[in-house]
C-alpha cells in the first residue's frame, strides 16, 4: 500500500485545483479502507476567503456544522491543535476533555454515517490550524496500521491545496515609488 501512497504524494504535487484534489482524496481514501475525508482549516469558510474546505461527507453534514458554528468548537478540530501527529478518533477522551456538547457532536456524525476516524493535524505559522481527517461509517472498522500512509497522505494533500489557495489568493506585488 505504501507504493499507493507513493504514487498519491507524486501525483498531488502537480494537480491544479482543488476539484482534482478532491477526486484524488476521494480515490486514496477508498484505496486506504476509508469512506470519507474532510481537509480544512479550522475557521468558518462562509466567512473566510481564505479558508480552505475539501469533503466528500454525507449530505447536509457541513451544512449542519456550519450552522452550528463547530469550526473551531468540534473535539476533533480541537484535539488536532494538541498534537503534531494524526490520532485515532477514539483516542479523544484521552486528549481532551470531552463535554456534553462534545459527545452530541459525535453522535450527531455516527447519525450522519460518519464513525470513526483518522485526523492529521496541519500547523503551519502563521495561519489558521487545519487538519486532513478520514473516516468510515458505521459498518466500517479503522483499518490497523494505516496510521503512517495516512499521516503522509493528510500531509501532501493539505500541502496541495495550501499550495492552491495561495495561487487564488497571493498578494499583488509590491510597488515602491523613486522615493
Amino acid at each position: 500500500m505504501f507504493d499507493r501512497v507513493d504514487v498519491f504524494v507524486r501525483e498531488v504535487r502537480g494537480l491544479q485545483t482543488e476539484a482534482e484534489l478532491g477526486d484524488a482524496l476521494a480515490a486514496i481514501t477508498r484505496d486506504l479502507g476509508y469512506r470519507y475525508f474532510a481537509l480544512t482549516h479550522h475557521v468558518d469558510v462562509r466567512r473566510s476567503s481564505s479558508g480552505i474546505r475539501i469533503h466528500n461527507y454525507p449530505d447536509g453534514w457541513a451544512e449542519w456544522f456550519d450552522e452550528q458554528s463547530l469550526s473551531t468548537e468540534d473535539p476533533v478540530h480541537r484535539a488536532s491543535n494538541l498534537t503534531s501527529v494524526g490520532f485515532a478518533w477514539s483516542a479523544l477522551p484521552q486528549m481532551i476533555a470531552l463535554t456534553a456538547d462534545d459527545r452530541q457532536i459525535l453522535e450527531r456524525a455516527r447519525n450522519h454515517g460518519i464513525a470513526d476516524g483518522f485526523t492529521v493535524p496541519a500547523h503551519v505559522p502563521g495561519e489558521a490550524h487545519g487538519s486532513c481527517s478520514f473516516a468510515g461509517a458505521a459498518d466500517d472498522p479503522l483499518k490497523d496500521g494505516a496510521a503512517p500512509l495516512l499521516q503522509l497522505v493528510g500531509a501532501f494533500a493539505f500541502e496541495a491545496a495550501r499550495r492552491m489557495r495561495r495561487g487564488r489568493f497571493a498578494p499583488a506585488p509590491v510597488r515602491l515609488t523613486d522615493r
